[in-house]
């Protein structure tokens, strides 16, 4: 005869329960995290050099403008943008861990109309670490408007929806997809004030064509896209910006005569 269990024996078999349950998460995550520092060492920002380049680009931001996770960094979005656009010298300063602030030191060794076109990376790192909006916001209208100075065009490229990533559990995960949307809020504002194109990758739950296939692409901390997530994030770039005209033939910008 099996007796009913009191209601403290079951209070004490749900709390154990939690417990267990939150400590398999936590590990996980301090797993994830270890692996995407491993990473984050192992990457490297794709560059090229041209001798007589057509265009030159410059790309600064975060671990996403570097294309960590990524298995190779031609698979990045400045691989991507190399292999799509032959001749196009790529100058690459973004570092993994860098905050929309970190990027005025990226921008400061070069000169007044130095590029053709200027892409921003950044604003993850931000989110995760909760700088304050209101100095995020002051951050990210200086600096685009000093990648501006640097740049004919500038592209401005954040990230998606934090929150989703499966690094993080709730209710950490709320609290990311909360602070990603206040963030591209700011984003979303000063780009459209200062004129700048933005790319905008936020997704829904039900609209977010990582969840669908995680594995696929996720990197292998589950929080940085890998190469086909960064490949989803440069069809974006091209279907949203007018990369096409700055790098293409019809955006040469006479330098055939040069």
């Amino acid at each position: 005869m099996i007796l009913p269990l009191s209601p403290f024996r079951i209070l004490i078999i749900v709390s154990f329960l939690i417990v267990v349950l939150v400590v398999f998460e936590v590990g996980l995550f301090i797993s994830r995290v270890n692996t995407g520092r491993g990473l984050a060492k192992a990457s490297v920002p794709f560059e090229v050099r041209v001798k007589e380049a057509n265009r030159r680009v410059l790309v600064v931001g975060d671990s996403t403008g570097v294309g960590t996770g990524a298995s190779d960094a031609a698979y990045s979005v400045a691989g991507r943008i190399a292999r799509d656009y032959p001749g196009t010298e790529i100058v690459n300063r973004a570092q993994d861990g860098a905050k929309v602030e970190d990027i005025f030191e990226q921008l400061e060794d070069f000169g007044a109309g130095e590029f053709d076109l200027v892409l921003l990376q950044v604003g993850g790192n931000d989110i995760i670490r909760f700088t304050d909006l209101e100095r995020l916001k002051a951050s990210i209208t200086g600096v685009l408007k000093l990648a501006e100075d640097k740049g004919g065009d500038v592209i401005f490229m954040s990230t998606g929806n934090v929150g989703l990533a499966p690094v993080f559990f709730p209710p950490v995960s709320w609290i990311y997809s909360w602070r990603t949307r206040k963030v591209r809020e700011i984003f979303l504002a000063v780009s459209r004030r200062e004129k700048i194109e933005y790319i905008d990758l936020f997704k829904k739950r039900d609209k977010d064509p990582f969840l669908r296939d995680s594995a696929k692409f996720y990197a292998a901390d589950t929080l940085h896209p890998g190469s086909e997530g960064y490949r989803l994030w440069y069809e974006e770039l091209k279907r949203q910006s007018s990369i096409d005209m700055i790098l293409g033939p019809k955006g040469m910008r006479g330098r055939e005569n040069i």
